[in-house]
C-alpha cells in the first residue's frame, strides 16, 4: 500500500509540474514570437540551443543560412543584415552558425529545423579549414552540441533510422572526452534507435526535456533582453545598434550591382597597411605576422582525407530524406596570405574540385567563389566573406530562393 502510495504521489507531482511547464512554455512562446525580427540575425549561442526560437521567422520569405563565424555581423556595408534591413523586408536570410560549427553539427541542425523551413531552402556556407587530416575536433564538436536540437534531430521521422544511426556513431566518437553530452546521446539512441531504454529513464529523460525547452526558451528570452548575459560573452555591439530602415525592404529593388561597387570602395578604405588585401583592423589583430614561423604555418591547410567530406556527406543526405534544397557555398582563402605563409595552390585546387565533385554528384546547387582568391576586397581578412565576397551572396542567395 505504501509503494502505491508513493507511485501516486510521484504522479500527481509528475502531473502538476508538468502543468506549469505547459503554462510557462505558452508565455515564452508569446515573448518569442514578440522578438521574432531581432532573432534573425541573432547569432547567441542560447538561440542555437531553442529550436522554438526559430518557429516563426523561419517563413517562406526566408532562407536558411549555416555557416560559422563569418554569420556574425562585421565590418562590411554588405552584409544581409545590412542589405536585407535588419528583419524589415520582405527577404531574410535567418542565421545560424559560430566558431567551431561544421558540417556535421549542420547536418543535427537541419534535422531539427527542416520542418520548420517553410522555403525548403537552405545555404551552407563552407570553410576550408574545416578539411584538415583530422576534420572538427572533439572540443571543437562538444562546444557547439545543443540538446535541444539533436533531440529534434532524432524526433524527425523523415530521416531514415540508418542516417541517424551514422550521426550519432560520429558524435559518440567526438564526445568521449565529454561523458555527459555522450551519456544523453546514448539515451537518446535508446530511446528512437534501440527501444531498449527503462521505463524510469525514459520518464526521467521525457521530463527533463520539458525542462531544458523551458530552459532554452527562457535563455533566448532573457539575453535578448540583455544581450551581456550571452554565453561565452557573444555579444556584438554593432548587430545590436544596427539601424533598421522604418521603410519595408523589398529585395526586388535592390541594384546588387551598385552594392557591389559600393563594397569594392568600402574595401579600399579599410585596406590600406598590407599587400594581403586584409583590412586595417584584422591585421593590426594579426601579431603573429612578424614571426618568422608564420611562413610554414599554413602548409597542411587541407587534406583529401579528412573526415569532413563524410560529415558533409551526412548533411547531404539529411537535406534529401528532409526534402529540402540546398546550396553550397565554396569561400576561397586570402591567395595573397596562403601563399606568402606556405600554403601550396595544388592542395587548395584539390580541395575546390573536391567541393566541386560533390555537388555534382549529389545533384545540389554551388556558389563556387574558388577562382576569388586573388580578388581584392572578396574576404576582409584571410578567410572570412569581406565586403565583395557577400554582395556576391546576397545577390546568389536570393537568386537561389527566387528559383522554382
Amino acid at each position: 500500500m505504501d509503494n502505491v502510495k508513493k507511485g501516486m504521489a510521484f504522479l500527481l507531482a509528475a502531473v502538476l509540474a508538468l502543468g506549469c511547464v505547459w503554462g510557462s512554455s505558452k508565455v515564452l512562446d508569446t515573448r518569442l514570437f514578440h522578438l521574432r525580427d531581432n532573432l534573425i540575425y541573432n547569432t547567441g549561442l542560447e538561440k542555437y540551443n531553442c529550436p522554438d526560437a526559430f518557429d516563426d521567422i523561419l517563413n517562406e520569405n526566408s532562407v536558411l543560412l549555416l555557416g560559422s563565424s563569418e554569420l556574425s555581423l562585421g565590418e562590411e556595408n554588405t552584409h544581409p543584415q545590412i542589405v536585407f534591413n535588419n528583419g524589415n523586408g520582405d527577404f531574410q536570410t535567418v542565421v545560424m552558425g559560430a566558431p567551431n560549427n561544421q558540417s556535421l553539427s549542420h547536418a543535427i541542425h537541419l534535422g531539427a529545423l527542416a520542418d520548420k523551413c517553410k522555403s525548403n531552402k537552405v545555404v551552407l556556407i563552407l570553410s576550408p579549414q574545416w578539411f584538415t587530416a583530422d576534420g572538427v575536433s572533439s572540443g571543437a564538436f562538444s562546444s557547439r552540441f545543443y540538446p535541444q536540437m539533436f533531440d529534434g534531430f532524432m524526433k524527425n521521422k523523415r530521416i531514415s533510422d540508418r542516417t541517424k544511426k551514422r550521426v550519432v556513431k560520429r558524435c559518440k566518437s567526438l564526445l568521449e572526452k565529454d561523458p555527459k553530452q555522450k551519456k544523453r546521446v546514448e539515451l537518446y539512441e535508446k530511446i528512437y534507435l534501440t527501444g531498449d531504454i527503462d521505463p524510469f529513464d525514459y520518464l526521467y529523460l521525457n521530463l527533463t526535456e520539458q525542462f531544458l525547452e523551458i530552459q532554452s526558451k527562457y535563455n533566448v528570452v532573457r539575453t535578448q533582453e540583455n544581450p551581456k548575459l550571452s554565453r561565452e560573452g557573444w555579444y556584438n555591439p554593432r548587430a545590436l545598434t544596427l539601424p533598421t530602415a522604418p521603410e519595408r525592404v523589398k529585395t526586388s529593388e535592390i541594384d546588387f550591382q551598385a552594392l557591389l561597387e559600393s563594397a569594392e570602395e568600402k574595401g579600399e578604405q579599410s585596406c590600406t597597411n598590407n599587400p594581403f588585401y586584409i583590412s586595417d583592423t584584422s591585421f593590426n589583430k594579426m601579431s603573429k605576422v612578424r614571426d618568422a614561423g608564420i611562413r610554414t604555418s599554413n602548409r597542411n591547410l587541407t587534406s583529401s582525407n579528412s573526415p569532413e567530406y563524410e560529415d558533409l556527406e551526412l548533411f547531404l543526405q539529411v537535406c534529401r530524406e528532409t526534402g529540402i534544397e540546398v546550396m553550397l557555398v565554396s569561400v576561397p582563402v586570402n591567395g595573397y596570405w596562403y601563399d606568402y605563409t606556405g600554403s601550396s595552390k595544388t592542395d587548395r585546387e584539390t580541395y575546390y574540385q573536391n567541393i566541386r565533385n560533390i555537388a555534382e554528384q549529389n545533384g545540389v546547387q554551388l556558389a563556387d567563389y574558388s577562382d576569388r582568391e586573388y580578388e581584392p576586397y572578396f574576404l576582409r581578412d584571410i578567410m572570412h566573406l569581406g565586403w565583395k565576397g557577400w554582395a556576391y551572396l546576397d545577390e546568389q542567395i536570393y537568386q537561389f530562393y527566387q528559383a522554382d
